[in-house]
Formats: C-alpha cells, sequence, structure tokens
C-alpha cells in the first residue's frame, strides 16, 4: 500500500513537471478559421499552452477562446487587427508584445504566421496601396516577424519557432522581381497573385533562417524558421478558389506538426509536405525590397533585445 502511495505520488510529481515544461506561449494569425482555427484547437487540447490567436471578427474571437479553455488551453487570448494595413500590424505587435510583457514574462515561444487571402479576380490595394494578396500574405508576417522578434529571442523554451505558411504553389511560380512585388501595378489573376505570394512567404523563410543562423547572439541563432504547404484543404480559400478538391478541415495537420514534436527536428529555413521550395533571382534584392515596403529593417535586431 505504501509502495503504491510512493508510486502514485512520484507520478503525480513527474506529470506536474513535464507539464511545466512544456507550457508554451503560443501566437496564430488568421486563428479565427479553417486552418488557423484547427491549428489552435488541436494545441489547446495538449494542455498547458498558453494560446494568442488573432482574426478580424471579435465576437468569433471571443467565441474561439472559450472553446480553446474547454479543450485544454491555459489561457486564451483574443487580438483583432487587419492585415492589410501596416499600421494596424504595428498595432498588433504592440499589443502582443504589451501582452506578453505582462501576462508571459516578455516571452514568446512559436510565432505561427498563418494568416491568408486568396482574392477575386479583380486586383485590390491595401492601405498602403500595394497588391492587397501579396500586403496580408507576405509584407504582414515581414513586420509582424521582426516586431515580435525580440519576444521569441527571449523564449525559455528549448525549441523557439518562427512559421510562416506557404503553398505548393509557390514551387510554380517564376515571376521576375518586379512581377514578385508588383512593382509596375499590373494585374494578375487571383491565382498568379496567391502563388507569387506563397513564393514570397518561403523566400522570406529561407532568409530569415539565414540571418538569424548567422547571427553571434546564441538567442537569435537558435530560432528555427520553417515553412510548408499547408495540404490541399477544403478552407474557404480553397473553395473559392479552386472548389472542394482537398482534405477536410479537421484533417490538416501539418501546420501543427511543425509547432510540436516533428517540428523540433527540422532543419532551420527549410520547406515540408508539398512539392519543392521556389526560386528567386536575388533573394538579397527581394528582401530589400520588403524593407522598402514596410519600413523594417532586420539589421538592428540587437538593439531590441
Amino acid at each position: 500500500m505504501i509502495g503504491l502511495l510512493l508510486f502514485l505520488m512520484l507520478n503525480a510529481s513527474m506529470t506536474a513537471a513535464l507539464s511545466s515544461v512544456s507550457a508554451r506561449t503560443i501566437l496564430i494569425s488568421g486563428a479565427t478559421d479553417g486552418i488557423g482555427r484547427h491549428t489552435a484547437k488541436k494545441l489547446a487540447a495538449d494542455g498547458n499552452n498558453h494560446l494568442l490567436v488573432h482574426g478580424r471578427k471579435p465576437d468569433v474571437g471571443k467565441d474561439l477562446c472559450k472553446e480553446l479553455l474547454d479543450r485544454g488551453a491555459s489561457s486564451a487570448t483574443y487580438f483583432n487587427a487587419d492585415l492589410n494595413d501596416l499600421e494596424e500590424v504595428e498595432r498588433l505587435a504592440e499589443e502582443v508584445t504589451g501582452h506578453c510583457n505582462a501576462n508571459n514574462k516578455g516571452s514568446l515561444d512559436v510565432l505561427i504566421n498563418n494568416a491568408g487571402i486568396f482574392e477575386p479576380p479583380q486586383p485590390a490595394k491595401s492601405a498602403q496601396g500595394f497588391d492587397q494578396t501579396f500586403a496580408v500574405n507576405v509584407l504582414a508576417p515581414f513586420l509582424l516577424t521582426r516586431r515580435l522578434l525580440p519576444l521569441v529571442a527571449a523564449s525559455t523554451d528549448p525549441n523557439p519557432r518562427i512559421i510562416t505558411t506557404s503553398s505548393i504553389s509557390q514551387s510554380w511560380s517564376l515571376p521576375s522581381m518586379d512581377e514578385l512585388l508588383d512593382i509596375n501595378n499590373e494585374p494578375k489573376s487571383a491565382h498568379r497573385a496567391y502563388s507569387d505570394s506563397k513564393l514570397g512567404d518561403y523566400l522570406f523563410t529561407v532568409r530569415l533562417a539565414k540571418i538569424l543562423d548567422a547571427h553571434t547572439d546564441e538567442r537569435l541563432s537558435r530560432i528555427k524558421c520553417l515553412t510548408m504547404d499547408p495540404g490541399t484543404v477544403n478552407t474557404k480559400m480553397l473553395l473559392a478558389g479552386w472548389g472542394a478538391c482537398g482534405i477536410p478541415v479537421s484533417r490538416a495537420d501539418n501546420t501543427y506538426k511543425l509547432a510540436t514534436e516533428y517540428g523540433t527536428k527540422q532543419e532551420s529555413g527549410s520547406y515540408h509536405f508539398g512539392g519543392g521550395g521556389g526560386k528567386c533571382d536575388d533573394i538579397e534584392e527581394f528582401w530589400s525590397r520588403l524593407e522598402e515596403c514596410t519600413g523594417c529593417t532586420y539589421d538592428d535586431i540587437n538593439k531590441d533585445l
């Protein structure tokens, strides 16, 4: 009897210790619908995670947070922002930073740049006059990641990560630099604009990984930057652009895999799950253009740590 009690006490102690170690703070953009919502629900079910979820519909976000808590999340906080406006992205970053400083010891363990759009045939412009698809899918995560890098660098998790959703369609995109960034404001088909933007997400991840890997500050060099094809999934986006040709959202686990154990074993800068990495004539010029468009640079990361 005494042996059984000792075993139960030891088991409870080990479980509590493991639970404490595994607790992570995770931000998911575009989390109120589709793959982002599915990923948030799976991370909540893991238990003990602090989930920060972003969207554009406060009522939906409030309901999502309640569901995440019911599923086992330690906490769930909603942030509202329109990523079509870079000023909104800046505000989102400030609010997330303030929240993490007040509640999560000033750190963020996993950043998941999941939000993305597929626009109808009529080209639309962002608040700053960029192609809307490129602004939301590429410029927003570029700026948001830069602003939140100090939080990720402060993570005490052994495997802090930045995950950016790309697509298998990026491997089919071979634009010139001007076409990629829509410098000439020439109309693109919705499919072409989406593919180009997903190539941008892949290139962003590759270049960011090289910058961080080469950094002398170990807080930055240990951060993994990963990207992937989320799968052909019957989200609202897929249904609008391609029709019902994929798997149910309930089976779309690729993002979740990179955010959990599978992702810890992968090389920074790597692309996963569908097709190969795309190509660009000059990735450094592409990076410079992103800095120009967003007004932010990654050259001064140290000053914010």
